[in-house]
Formats: C-alpha cells, structure tokens, sequence
C-alpha cells in the first residue's frame, strides 16, 4: 500500500472542512431577528490612544432614515450563511434593537448579530462580509 503524501491529503482535508461549514450554516427569519418598525440604538466605542480608555457614543437610528433604510436592508440581504458562536466578540460599532444586538468591527469582513429566539433562547451567529459593507453606519 502507497503513503499519501500531504499533497493528496490537503484537498480531502478541505472537503471535509468546507462541508462541515457549510452543513453548520444557518438562515434567519427576519422578523425573528429585527422589529421592521422600531428604531435602533446605536454605539460607536472609541479608545483613545493617549491613556487607552474607551469611552462609548450612542444615538439612536430613527425608523425610515437612510442609515435604518440601509441597515433594515443589509439584513434583509444577509439571512443566509450564519454560523452559531458561542465566542464572545468585541467590536467598536454596536447596533441594538429589543434583545437584537449586531457588534462590527469598521472595516472588518465580518460581523455578529446575537438575539433571543422565540422561544427565549439567546442565539449569536457570525457571518463574513465584505470589507466595509457596514461602514455606512459611520457615514
């Protein structure tokens, strides 16, 4: 019988991996996730450079304004492909609405929502995306 040589062993391992992931994704319902008729609070969490301290900013997105549009749109856009973290995440933009909390990093390719589902239990899902498709929150 004839060794595998690492070569041959990469693209069986990838396989695997990649059905794994992809057996382990989700899909939301938007309504279980965001209320399409309340506004959202949002937190941009800055650290300053000299003395490391954080300090936090929060205003709220009124329902129909360009940034709750655009935001209302990117989950409508962004149901499919979820993957369950149980990890805690840290980023420096913060979207929350009710039990709904989306975390983002600016910039980052990626983002978390976490929400209590309906039958009261708390889910959290990461999901890549491209670089800066959530910086319009910013803007």
């Amino acid at each position: 019988m004839r060794k595998k040589t690492m070569k041959q062993i990469i693209p069986i391992i990838t396989l695997i991996l990649s059905l794994a992931m992809t057996s382990c994704q989700t899909d939301l319902e938007l309504n279980d996730v965001i209320d399409q008729k309340s506004p959202f609070s949002f937190t941009i969490r800055t650290v300053d450079l000299e003395t490391g301290l954080s300090s936090n900013e929060t205003e709220e997105i009124k329902v129909n304004s360009e940034k709750w549009i655009k935001l209302v749109n990117f989950v409508k856009n962004n149901l499919n492909g979820w993957q369950s973290s149980p990890a805690s995440h840290i980023g420096d933009i913060y979207v929350s609405q009710g039990d709904f909390r989306l975390i983002y990093t600016k910039s980052a390719n990626g983002v978390v929502i976490a929400f209590t589902d309906k039958k009261g239990n708390p889910e959290q899902y990461i999901k890549g995306i491209d670089q800066g498709e959530l910086d319009f929150l910013t803007e």
